[in-house]
């Protein structure tokens, strides 16, 4: 039987007219391959940039984590046990205890993991201005902070973009996505934005210089020399085999996991991954997740750009779990016009 005839021939019908379970629809075509909540339909989905904002977030928290910095342990640790006490998990508020006893005495405070000597500044914006944004969108989102507070902070935020040097372009629309978040008027955002940034400076944006070669030092778990313990022998194994990976893995699979979808950064920028058929996301689930973010780079970050044509705006980690983004906090809308 040719292809054409396959595909125009008609669908059998089933004694019982029940949906085929999972292992059987393995076996044919289906629709059930991609089944979404209803609760799901309407949901806003989370911008581009405010994405960026949050793996950038997430992504010095796991360069961080790499250097055995407390400054950055510490927070995800506590963030992860207040995540599951809410859900009253105990065996894993167990095995975070048991991992912090492992991990903390084993850290510094802030140690230099790897050292840049003549480092340019970043093309456009650096990780000071990233700083300054998340604290801004955390300080806008608490209760006891009302319409004067949130005035005076955008306002400090706007002075210290220009102190470093951020364009107005890319400053506008960082501060515009935050203050959508907000108890701002809808209305009045345009004219609150443009009187917060009326004097900020024209700045011209610049291209990325090229990378210059790095110098790295030896890091926290580097066996010193003439140290042949095997414990000392293990540690050299990992920083041969790249310990920021690890970290990466451990981060984004557990907060996406066992924080309801919110990484650090996620949960600054008011975003949520979750799946398409309303199901919590597995430890597996999630672990597949965060493996899609190797596969974006693999493909020169055409798996990241999708976002902004895909009609749920997924990447290819969201592709590869079947995960959207949302933005949280805001009403759902119809489906039709």
């Amino acid at each position: 039987m040719q292809q054409d005839d396959i595909l125009q021939s008609p669908v059998p019908t089933g004694a019982t007219g029940e949906a085929l379970t999972q292992k059987e629809s393995r076996e044919i075509v289906t629709p059930y391959a991609f089944k979404v909540c209803p609760n799901l339909l309407g949901v806003p989905l989370a911008t581009p940039l405010r994405r960026l904002l949050a793996i950038a977030i997430d992504a010095m928290v796991v360069s961080a984590l790499a250097g055995a910095s407390l400054l950055a342990l510490i927070p995800v640790l506590v963030f992860l046990g207040w995540r599951r006490w809410q859900v009253r998990a105990t065996k894993h508020l167990v095995l975070l205890v048991i991992a912090g006893l492992f991990l903390v005495p084993t850290a510094q405070l802030a140690p230099e993991y790897i050292t840049e000597k003549e480092q340019a500044e970043t093309a456009n914006i650096d990780k000071d201005s990233l700083v300054q944004l998340a604290g801004l969108a955390l300080a806008v989102r608490q209760d006891r902070c009302e319409l004067a507070c949130m005035d005076a902070a955008f306002a400090d935020t706007a002075k210290a973009l220009a102190q470093n040097k951020v364009p107005k372009r890319i400053a506008t629309d960082a501060l515009k996505e935050i203050m959508s978040a907000t108890d701002y008027d809808e209305a009045a955002q345009p004219l609150v934005l443009a009187k917060i940034l009326a004097d900020y400076p024209e700045i011209a944006e610049q291209t990325a210089p090229q990378a210059k070669p790095v110098e790295v030092e030896k890091s926290w778990f580097t066996p010193p020399e003439g140290v042949h313990s095997v414990l000392e022998w293990a540690k050299g194994i990992l920083s041969d085999l790249g310990i920021g990976v690890g970290w990466m893995v451990f981060y984004f699979t557990l907060c996406v996991s066992w924080a309801n979808g919110q990484t650090i950064g996620k949960l600054l920028l008011g975003i949520q991954v979750t799946q398409l058929d309303g199901e919590p996301l597995s430890l597996f689930n999630s672990f597949s997740r965060q493996g899609g973010y190797g596969a974006g780079i693999a493909t020169g970050l055409l798996g990241f750009l999708q976002i902004f044509w895909d009609p749920n705006r997924q990447a290819i980690q969201d592709k590869v779990s079947s995960t959207v983004v949302i933005r949280l906090g805001q009403e759902k809308r119809p489906l039709t016009h």
